[in-house]
């Protein structure tokens, strides 16, 4: 017998159970994730790599994490699981474009057990009542439906507060068990429940709590408002990377579909939100995952991703996905109703982009009206929400912009929500923008590229004038408070008095209707504190 073979397995063995006794208990035992160079497809690379398949490494395919990358997960020796040396070999090989473990995804959640508050100060806190003033969300400037995907635990897709607002995939006829949009799901009407393999989802809080905040049914009487009243979840059940990684791909495989064909297909996705990660990791730990944010933003789409909930600094310590280096994402930490850091939050002054309220935010429980959803988990829907409401705004020139250069609207999404931040003493330091997020602010970076413009106070154009019945006022104003409009008679009499609320979007334009006022001159002022503008017209 030949015992040097014997004693080389043997001492394989051993190393290996240490290997295994040390091992991080978020790794997903047995799971390997690999994406493999094009054209290479998984059966000739284990051919290729292990000829007969010999011992130690008997590995099989266990299926392809969508189509696009050429990602798939392989099934190896629980053992091998965690073997740095053995995944570093690994990575060397040629055939082979990146490799990295499976692990359970972290729900970013601080559950509440405190007596909830009677109204949402998270909204009122972000300057929302003054956006819905323009929209509350749903359509864009050109109709498009704009879709948010939310990867997380479990909805409740029946629950009267999200049930109008989920997304529904037109490709698809549910129920009849055939795949009628050839996109390898069968009956995923609502999204896909990737935990269990099909189509129904799961009904757990964290998901169905945080997708409250993006988009719980605004106005109808129950519950609470959304950030968006109107906007349609695109719905994903999910706990692992691999299952991540598959969703994004989803995500990719919609927006893009919609994008080639001019809406005819596919879904008009901006934002996707991850309300889970790791800490203290870096993004050279799990590469394929965080290769997945720039392929989303060359399409179009945003990514908020909640910081740890442990006080600590992820640029020396590390934090997945928020100090992946992409453009795309927006790393978000928890500040509370003092507008102070949560005492569980992790921050960064290079990787964490801004705060948003989280402890204590209002949303819906999966069988009731109102609950407090806390943590990181909350803050993320907030930037998640507020990217989709942008999108909403009455601008063509965005919604056109949103079809034209989807990469590049994004980024101008992004970089508006980041510079209409209020900064705050508290936040110094602790993120990149040292302040929390304004979606008002936000509004205001974009009204330039609208057609928005402030100026003195002063009428540009009468028109026409004389006037028989409606004469259009063209006006500037410093800003987008109310100032009074007033009419005068030749005798110097006030006969009318009206107060004007200029546009945020669009030009600044209002109608008088004259047809009460007897012929004659008139004159037209505008007032606003100490600054007036007066103009003369003829009435006919």
């Amino acid at each position: 017998m030949n015992v040097r073979p014997l004693f080389l397995i043997l001492c394989l063995f051993a190393f290996i159970g240490k290997n295994q006794a040390q091992k991080d208990p978020s790794l997903v035992s047995g799971n390997l994730i690999v994406r493999l160079s094009e054209g290479i497809t998984p059966q000739a690379w284990l051919k290729l790599r292990w000829p007969g398949r010999q011992f130690p490494v008997p590995i099989t395919w266990q299926r392809a994490l969508g189509k696009r990358f050429n990602i798939h997960l392989f099934a190896i020796p629980e053992a091998l699981t965690g073997d740095e040396n053995w995944l570093d070999d690994l990575r060397r090989d040629p055939a082979v474009v990146a490799a990295q473990w499976d692990f359970r995804l972290e729900f970013r959640d601080t559950h509440p057990d405190d007596p909830y508050y009677p109204e949402q100060w998270d909204l009122d806190r972000i300057a929302l009542p003054k956006v819905w003033d323009i929209t509350t969300g749903g359509l864009t400037a050109l109709g498009d439906t704009i879709v948010v995907a939310y990867l997380d635990s479990g909805f409740n897709v029946d629950h009267p507060e999200l049930r109008d607002n989920i997304w529904h995939n037109q490709g698809e006829i549910p129920g009849d068990g055939i795949d009628n949009d050839n996109n390898g799901y069968i009956d995923d009407w609502m999204g896909w429940n990737y935990i269990d393999a099909g189509p129904v989802h799961r009904v757990h809080f964290h998901g169905h709590q945080g997708a409250s905040i993006v988009g719980a049914t605004g106005n109808n009487g129950y519950g609470i408002a959304g950030i968006n009243w109107h906007v349609k979840l695109m719905l994903f059940d999910t706990e692992l990377i691999s299952q991540a990684i598959e969703a994004y791909q989803y995500v990719i495989d919609q927006r893009s579909a919609y994008n080639q064909t001019e809406g005819a297909e596919g879904a008009f996705v901006v934002a996707t939100n991850a309300s889970f990660g790791f800490g203290r990791r870096f993004c050279s730990d799990a590469p394929i995952w965080g290769q997945m944010y720039d392929p989303l933003g060359a399409a179009g789409v945003l990514t908020a991703a909640a910081a740890d909930n442990k006080s600590y600094d992820v640029d020396e310590l590390g934090d997945l996905p928020a100090t992946c280096p992409s453009k795309f994402l927006i790393g978000v930490m928890n500040t509370t109703v003092e507008d102070k850091p949560s005492q569980q939050t992790a921050f960064g002054k290079e990787n964490i982009d801004l705060a948003a309220p989280g402890d204590g935010s209002g949303s819906v429980s999966v069988d009731g009206e109102f609950d407090l959803f806390d943590g990181n988990s909350a803050a993320a829907p907030h930037v998640t929400g507020a990217i989709a409401l942008l999108y909403s705004l009455p601008c063509e020139a965005l919604a056109q912009d949103a079809l034209k250069t989807p990469e590049g609207t994004a980024l101008k999404i992004r970089q508006a929500i980041l510079s209409g931040v209020d900064v705050l003493p508290s936040l110094k330091g602790k993120n990149a923008t040292e302040g929390r997020l304004n979606v008002l602010g936000a509004v205001e970076k974009l009204q330039a590229g609208c057609g928005s413009t402030t100026g003195p106070l002063e009428i540009m154009l009468l028109n026409p004038n004389p006037v028989r019945d409606q004469l259009g006022i063209t006006f500037e104003s410093p800003d987008f408070e109310d100032f009074q409009m007033e009419v005068f008679d030749a005798l110097g009499r006030k006969v009318h008095i009206r107060p004007v609320n200029p546009p945020r979007f669009g030009e600044k334009k209002v109608f008088l209707d004259t047809t009460p006022l007897p012929a004659g001159t008139y004159f037209l002022r505008l007032k606003k504190g100490k600054d007036t503008f007066s103009a003369k017209f003829i009435k006919i």
